[in-house]
């Protein structure tokens, strides 16, 4: 398990805060800066570096993160449902309005699938 310093504003005006590795369900950008979205089930994270960079760490300390698009680098691990024609992934079985989703390219969708059925888990595809 690893332990990621963020803070919980893009200013950083909250001071660090601890970020577990297993509890990030998908890495995002800003687009009006150089700042990394880490979301987590029911928080939004932020730090700096790029997406790329972020995806390397992580995958280099034991987690299997993905590019699934330009904006956007999924947590394989924790994906429990994929639906095709969205071209989204769900962190949840019973979702609700609040429930997060990560969008995926044409591309990334086909190598997500098949990370998931490499990695045995029990994600449903629609």
């Amino acid at each position: 398990m690893c332990i990621i310093s963020a803070t919980k504003d893009v200013e950083g005006r909250s001071g660090l805060v601890p970020v577990r590795g297993d509890d990030i369900i998908f890495l995002g950008t800003d687009s009006s800066s150089s700042t990394i979205l880490l979301h987590t089930l029911d928080s939004v994270f932020y730090t700096t570096g790029t997406l790329k960079y972020w995806t390397r760490v992580l995958n280099a300390s034991g987690y299997t993160f993905y590019l699934a698009d330009r904006n956007n680098s999924i947590n394989i691990q924790n994906i429990v449902e994929i639906n095709n024609l969205l071209k989204v992934a769900y962190f949840e079985r019973e979702r609700t309005n609040d429930s997060k989703y990560c969008t995926m390219s044409k591309s990334g969708i086909k190598k997500v699938c098949q990370l998931v059925r490499e990695s045995k888990s029990s994600v449903v595809f629609n």
